[in-house]
């Protein structure tokens, strides 16, 4: 699986390292290290940063941020948000 840049998506979101790493329940030092110490995100991160890009490519980032402010940080809530948010893919709910 590729790891989508954390940087990237981070800025895509308009986002501090720290209110990135809060959103989606990661450590602020994982965040910073795999944007500055060439680390990769492996396992569960790497699945949600995919998810979070995927969601990206359907929704405007400020649609995308306001669906995971709901989920509280808490991994399997991001999940299920960003697994909701890309079966819309972009459509609005009826």
């Amino acid at each position: 699986m590729r790891s989508p840049s954390v940087k990237a998506l981070r800025s895509k979101l308009g986002m501090t390292q720290q209110a990135f790493a809060s959103l989606l329940g990661f450590s602020f030092v994982s965040v910073n290290k795999w944007e500055n110490d060439g680390s990769t995100p492996t396992g569960l991160s790497a699945v949600l940063l995919s998810l979070l890009e995927s969601a990206l490519h359907a929704h405007p980032p400020v649609h995308v941020v306001q669906a995971l402010r709901g989920a509280g940080g808490v991994p399997l809530a991001v999940v299920r948000t960003l697994t909701e948010l890309e079966r819309t893919d972009g459509r609005p709910q009826t």
